[in-house]
């Protein structure tokens, strides 16, 4: 295991300015589905014993990514809260026609520096993430470089530190190998996905977490807010 938040995904230096660790997405989050919260508060339950080499990820700040907007538009200004309701009204026009997305989350893996789940399947989360980028295009938001095939995974933890001591390594091969078994039975959970969201998103080096602020949401085809449980 290594740590996640490596000079290389940073977003501002150490001493950049606060308002640089804070950047656009748009997010999917469970937060109206029990069944999801509670397979990963048994993930955050094998994490526990873990911590000193691994943050799990709160129950609030738990999502999946769908598309970073970058920070500034082509003239320079800072997309903040206002600009993103001024383009919600282009993303939900992009998403009137697709349908809420039945998904499958999990198992529980472990990455170079993260626990992690995939989410299935891979060409309906693929449409909705060239629909949601359609939509922000749409509405003047600068994106970065499509990515060949839409990944979809929500963390559990991120890597706190290296683990680069034999005691430490030992520790993270263990956690490696429990990960595959913690959550059997019910290694998967069902979800849908009939919103998103767009929101700011804070990065936190020094407590490991991502965290986010909800702008506004946007429904998938006809949904009503209620729909998505």
């Amino acid at each position: 295991m290594r740590r996640f938040l490596s000079d290389q995904r940073l977003w501002t230096a150490t001493d950049g300015p606060d308002e640089d660790r804070i950047k656009p997405h748009v997010l999917w989050l469970p937060h109206d589905q029990p069944h999801v919260l509670a397979y990963f508060a048994r993930l955050r339950e094998t994490l526990g014993p873990y911590q000193d080499f691994i943050t799990p990820v709160a129950e609030p700040d738990l999502h999946m990514t769908v598309q970073k907007i970058e920070s500034r538009d082509d003239d320079g200004r800072r997309i903040d809260a206002e600009r993103l309701l001024r383009a919600a009204p282009a993303v939900q026009k992009a998403l009137a026609a697709v349908a809420p997305i039945r998904i499958e989350i999990g198992p529980p893996r472990a990455s170079a520096s993260a626990a992690l789940t995939d989410v299935w399947p891979e060409d309906e989360l693929h449409q909705l993430y060239l629909g949601v980028r359609a939509g922000l295009g749409a509405a003047g938001l600068s994106l970065p470089m499509p990515a060949n095939w839409f990944w979809g995974h929500m963390t559990g933890g991120y890597g706190l530190k290296d683990t680069d001591t034999p005691d430490l390594a030992a520790r993270s091969d263990r956690l490696a190998s429990e990960l595959g078994r913690a959550l059997r039975p019910g290694a998967r959970v069902a979800a849908t996905v009939s919103s998103l969201w767009l929101v700011l998103e804070r990065q936190d080096p020094a407590a490991n977490t991502y965290s986010f602020d909800r702008v506004q949401e946007i429904h998938l085809g006809r949904t009503e807010p209620g729909q998505g449980s």
